[in-house]
């Protein structure tokens, strides 16, 4: 697991060595020597130090309860008004944000978890100071900054992905793993930001169907030391640098 040094979370060895390894998998298929590879990545970490980031990365801790804050709000009959929408909440109360957290995270802070949900654009305050959620699952970056952790899982996940389909053998007995994508690469500039709303609608639309299905299917028992595994599905757009287009292709 990570481990938190100085408030701050480190990825471990472990973490580390599975991010990497697709990128090793893909430089050693393409013919490129040990060495070479080697000092590729040193120059890449040299440029890093030296690269200003445009947003700044915020540690949140585990992204999961934020995630479960959120769909508790948008699902849970407690939460919901008489058009079966997330009601606007108080602060504190018998059915407030705070009840909201406590039910899913008792040792959460609600206040905490509240100015994560602000700065981040999931919640905003009304002018009668309660508080609206503004989107049904939890968004984890803003103009200025991003959430470290969530950052962190989609790595580790893409990563983990493409690892164990490299690494599977005919003998695989778990599910059938994927890698897809649709693309187009003669797109104007205004039509890139025309498609990425498109998707992003489309995109949550999907995600909550997807979600509906994992809740529904979801053991709620206590299951003592039995393993569970987590499922799911991330969405991301692609956006290229600028290309020159031949229009003879």
């Amino acid at each position: 697991m990570d481990r938190t040094r100085q408030g701050m979370t480190t990825i471990d060895t472990r973490r580390a060595s599975a991010l990497l390894f697709p990128i090793a998998a893909f430089l050693h298929a393409g013919g490129m020597a040990h060495q070479e590879a080697l000092g590729i990545f040193a120059a890449a970490l040299k440029q890093v130090s030296k690269t200003s980031v445009g947003r700044k990365m915020e540690h949140i801790g585990q992204p999961a309860p934020y995630a479960d804050i959120v769909a508790t709000w948008v699902r849970n009959k407690r939460f919901l008004d008489g058009r079966g929408w997330p009601r606007v909440l108080r602060l504190e109360g018998r059915s407030g944000f705070a009840a909201l957290v406590r039910s899913v995270a008792g040792q959460a802070d609600p206040a905490a978890v509240l100015s994560v949900l602000k700065r981040y654009g999931n919640v905003r305050r009304t002018k009668q100071g309660a508080y609206e959620l503004v989107r049904p699952f939890f968004y984890t970056s803003s103009p200025s900054r991003m959430a470290y952790e969530p950052v962190a899982y989609f790595l580790s996940d893409a990563t983990s992905t493409l690892s164990k389909i490299l690494k599977r053998s005919k003998r695989w007995r778990g599910p059938d793993l994927f890698w897809q994508k649709t693309e187009n690469v003669r797109i104007s500039e205004a039509t890139a930001k025309r498609f990425t709303s498109f998707a992003k609608e489309r995109g949550l639309v999907f995600l909550d169907e997807l979600d509906d299905w994992l809740e529904a299917h979801c053991e709620r028992k206590k299951t003592g030391r039995r393993q569970q595994r987590r499922v799911g599905l991330g969405i991301f757009s692609i956006y290229s640098d600028r290309e020159t287009s031949d229009a003879s292709a």
